[in-house]
């Protein structure tokens, strides 16, 4: 008989017994692959994207905003979804979000215009940011701080897997072509999965929220959801020819402007005793604020590199989809082998050295890509292997830095420091396939091959993969127990 998983387990300084057995690898189960089929779907849309125009008569704008719309909406609401995890019980909004997110991918399937489906992947957007914030916080409920080494791992190494098993789950999913439902089948995909997730949850996640908050700030949800647009925003269409550089600039001052005004907003709340949307006194803590600069100085080169690279591989080698991701697979292997053995193994015994040889590593494989790009782009044979020790690079990463960065973060915050995680990341992978991209773009545009290009852009990458490696010495040198 599976283990009933208690009915309370309250996060705030009180203790609680974690579920165990059976019940919590299936509770952490459902939240990862609810996470999975999220980050899944940026690479799996970009492959289907071409069928999109042709059936639903898209212009580039709207097929722009079918991937861009997603990502505002998510990178917008996730602060204000993991405060609503702490207001309503976190099990309770994963639960909503994941069914709402759900319900948009059955909406999306049934688009039948390209402006109904840009407006279903925004509200798909709005339900995932409800539902991703409380993965790290359901991790850190659920298992004690010397157990949470593996699902980080596993939760950490999803990016990686995701990037590579979208291109080449698309294309065969595209040729199945089943029941003659085209593209429609990619979006169709979520909804038995998301039910599945939905009922593994509210049978087996333990309830958790933190006792005594009051009601939403909704002037700080407010002014986060504004100045989170107003920076994003820019930088998704920072490579549309229409684009304003001037408007650009503007929105991004005007943007950091009212996060400031927000920060200081938070922290007035908390010196007279009302509770705050996100809990900004954690950045006194010099794992978090550490984490979260290496955090986004590694995440907007490996976005950006996803980008570039599968760009090459088709426009520069003429490879198919299918042909290119599986020359990702091995990136997708061994980010998942190296985030396991770095979280499990190596951490515990070098502590954040581990980040810093993961980003040596992965600085390593950029820059063989970048020459390979240049002088054979015909050696198809080793671009697979460089991938494997990209791969290797990024799982040395993101397991060790996820737990160093919250290592610190007391529990009853726990879906404040899942909220800053998520938001940094969210706002790296936009400034990397913005940046990236731009550069890309900007050296084909002006005629040059697309190996020299992609080459160009992984540079760039490895110069911040250099100053995130300075960055690694604020981390702590080895995780510590969250205080309660």
């Amino acid at each position: 008989m599976p283990e009933t998983p208690p009915t309370t387990a309250p996060i705030s300084g009180q203790t609680h017994q974690p579920i165990r057995g059976r019940a919590r690898t299936l509770a952490l189960v459902a939240i990862l692959l609810a996470s999975f089929i999220d980050l899944m779907y940026v690479t799996l849309l970009n492959v289907v994207l071409p069928s999109i125009e042709h059936d639903l008569a898209a212009s580039p704008a709207q097929l722009q905003w079918m991937l861009s719309g997603y990502t505002l909406a998510l990178a917008v609401g996730i602060i204000s979804g993991a405060r609503l995890g702490d207001l309503y019980g976190h099990k309770r909004v994963f639960v909503i979000g994941l069914l709402g997110f759900t319900a948009a991918s059955a909406l999306c399937a049934l688009a039948g215009t390209a402006d109904w489906l840009v407006l279903a992947r925004v509200v798909q957007g709005l339900f995932a940011a409800a539902m991703l914030p409380q993965v790290l916080t359901q991790i850190q409920v659920m298992y004690e701080p010397g157990e949470r080494g593996g699902p980080i791992a596993a939760f950490s190494s999803l990016s990686g897997i995701a990037a590579t098993v979208g291109p080449v789950l698309g294309p065969a999913l595209m040729t199945w072509d089943l029941g003659g439902l085209g593209w429609r089948l990619v979006f169709w995909l979520n909804v038995p999965v998301g039910i599945f997730c939905a009922f593994a949850a509210l049978r087996y996640l333990p309830h958790s929220r933190v006792p005594g908050t009051p009601r939403l700030d909704l002037a700080g949800v407010a002014l986060s959801a504004v100045g989170l647009f107003l920076v994003i925003y820019p930088l998704i269409t920072a490579s549309d020819a229409g684009a304003s550089s001037a408007g650009t600039g503007g929105s991004l001052v005007v943007g950091v402007i009212v996060l400031a005004l927000f920060v200081w907003h938070q922290r007035r709340r908390k010196q007279t005793g009302k509770s705050p949307v996100l809990e900004v006194s954690l950045f006194r803590f010099r794992s978090l604020s550490g984490g979260l600069t290496v955090q986004t100085l590694f995440f907007v080169p490996v976005m950006g590199f996803f980008l570039v690279f599968m760009l090459f591989l088709q426009g520069g080698l003429g490879l198919t989809p299918m042909q290119a991701g599986l020359t990702m697979l091995p990136w997708s292997v061994m980010v998942t082998v190296f985030a396991m053995l770095s979280a499990v193994v190596l951490l515990p015994r070098i502590g954040r050295v581990t980040v810093q040889l993961g980003l040596i590593v992965l600085g390593i494989a950029f820059a063989l890509i970048a020459h390979g790009g240049t002088t054979s782009s015909d050696a198809v044979t080793w671009w697979p292997l460089l991938a494997g020790v990209g791969g290797a690079g990024m799982g040395m990463v993101v397991a060790p830095l996820a737990q160093l960065t919250l290592s610190d973060v007391p529990v009853e915050d726990a879906g404040s420091g899942s909220a800053l995680f998520n938001t940094f990341t969210q706002l790296a992978a936009s400034i990397g396939v913005a940046v990236i991209g731009l550069v890309f773009f900007t050296e084909i545009a002006d005629a040059g091959p697309a190996g020299a290009a992609m080459a160009r852009s992984l540079w760039l990458g490895i110069i911040l993969l250099a100053v995130a490696l300075a960055a690694t010495f604020l981390l702590p040198r080895r995780p510590t127990p969250p205080q309660t």
